[in-house]
């Protein structure tokens, strides 16, 4: 095989172009050889070789729409082998050496790079697969590149319902970009719908739990007070019953005999006491008389004696017996 062939990419579409995709610069197919790009390109040729003496804009408007889309299918297959052989390189290379080895090699950025294994990891198959022997993709109806690129945005467990349902081969760049969006931001906001709806459900169920323990308590409130009130006219009841009881022994001889007996027992102890305070004070009369002779009688012999024992008595018989009675 000779040398590597170059294509050139024109910016052919609007919003996210192929020239924008590429960084807008040349690139080489390895292995890519100039017999491939003629078998890529035979659709193209054949249009150019059945030019009509008629020519309209319309016609040259078709021509260059079909020749623009046949151009994308085969920059969507190179695309594919482009990314599978950057994931092959970028397994080889030293950590740290993958930015320099895009720059210097194809002058492409990272961010390119992981566009093009991006599209190769969702369209493509693990193979390494030659262009000649042609390229072997995923089974999905037929896109081009730009297509391919806006449907990365569409997660890949739901890409080919969405393709099937919105018939994204006849869809161009700006509507298939729009649906992108709108069906994005659907989800969006169902997920926002369905959390704030999970929201509201534990916010109601939280409601529900408190008003059940709620109601479970008043119950047991009410079923307390019951018991409470059942209580009290039963204690009434024993009360109103006891004071009957009280009222009848009261009215009976054996409780006229007891409380007589009580009223003599109480003079009895009454007179008792009087008589133990008339001996004591018997007994004191005496013995103040008994200490007035002998202190007379101390006066002659010890007059210091004498008055000292004098304040003593004085002080025992007005203060001391005082305080003694008054406790």
């Amino acid at each position: 095989m000779g040398q590597p062939s170059v294509l050139f990419l024109p910016n052919w579409t609007a919003g996210r172009n192929l020239a924008e995709t590429f960084d807008r610069k040349f690139f080489t197919l390895a292995g890519l050889s100039s017999y491939s790009m003629k078998k890529a390109l035979k659709g193209s040729a054949i249009i150019m070789n059945d030019l009509t003496t008629n020519r309209t804009p319309p016609v040259i408007a078709s021509e260059i729409n079909t020749i623009k889309y046949q151009t994308g299918k085969f920059l969507l297959t190179a695309a594919i082998e482009i990314g599978l052989r950057l994931k092959e390189a970028k397994g080889l290379l030293p950590y740290g050496e993958w930015g320099k080895w895009l720059e210097e090699s194809f002058s492409y950025s990272q961010q390119t790079a992981s566009k093009l294994m991006r599209i190769f990891e969702a369209y493509g198959t693990p193979q390494t697969v030659s262009l000649d022997a042609g390229i072997q993709v995923q089974e999905l109806p037929n896109l081009n590149y730009t297509q391919a690129l806006i449907l990365l945005g569409i997660p890949a467990e739901e890409r080919a319902e969405f393709i099937a349902e919105l018939d994204v081969e006849n869809m161009s760049t700006r509507e298939l970009e729009k649906a992108v969006k709108d069906r994005n931001q659907a989800l969006k906001e169902r997920d926002q719908a369905l959390k704030e709806k999970g929201d509201l459900q534990k916010t109601l169920d939280d409601q529900v739990n408190q008003i059940t323990q709620l109601t479970t308590e008043r119950d047991k409130l009410k079923t307390k007070a019951v018991e409470l009130n059942q209580s009290q006219r039963e204690m009434e009841t024993k009360e109103v019953q006891l004071q009957s009881e009280l009222n009848s022994i009261k009215k009976s001889t054996s409780y006229e005999d007891i409380r007589m007996m009580n009223k003599k027992l109480n003079e009895a102890q009454n007179k008792a006491c009087a008589n133990r305070v008339a001996f004591l004070y018997d007994s004191l009369d005496r013995t103040l008389k008994e200490l007035t002779a002998e202190l007379k009688n101390l006066s002659a012999k010890d007059p210091a004696t004498y008055e000292a024992y004098r304040k003593k008595v004085l002080n025992f018989l007005t203060k001391g017996l005082k305080e003694r009675t008054q406790q």
